[in-house]
């Protein structure tokens, strides 16, 4: 009786093991993204500054002009038969896009948490074959060790 007594004992220390963690681990990744940007160049703007007369004939007549621009915007007067003045202005884009590139670090940190313990060589075995299997084994064993000590 005392060896059923070890025998459980040693299974109740072998039963007994500590929490595993699995260890942190913390991977840093990052993204380059090539992407337009929207740039914005200041505003334009021209002046034009006219004196318009009439002549003897009854016809308009500039007598003097003054125009004055950015470099990004064109001023094109003109004067028709009638005497009205058409101004034309032609400005560039006010935006331009230009190529940029954008780096996107993300970190990636793993906690830890508790893992059931790594089977043994004998649990693993018990897997694979199979709890009554094993059971089956045992006691066909005993009833022939019974069955020679009898005899």
């Amino acid at each position: 009786m005392k060896w059923i007594y070890c025998f459980i004992l040693i299974t109740a220390i072998w039963s007994c093991r500590s929490v595993k963690y699995v260890p942190i681990e913390s991977s840093v990744d990052s993204v380059v993204v090539e992407k337009l940007v929207e740039v914005q160049l200041p505003p334009d703007s021209a002046t034009i500054r006219a004196l318009l007369e009439c002549d003897e004939n009854g016809k308009v007549v500039l007598s003097w002009l003054d125009i004055a621009n950015s470099k990004n915007a064109q001023a094109q007067l003109t004067i028709d038969s009638l005497g009205n003045l058409l101004a034309k202005m032609k400005t560039q884009s006010d935006t331009i896009y230009k190529p940029s590139k954008e780096v996107t670090v993300t970190k990636e940190v793993k906690v830890p948490y508790p893992v059931e313990k790594e089977l043994t060589r004998w649990q693993q075995f018990r897997l694979d074959i199979g709890g009554w299997a094993i059971v089956i084994l045992c006691i066909t064993i005993l009833f022939f060790v019974i069955r020679f000590i009898k005899f």
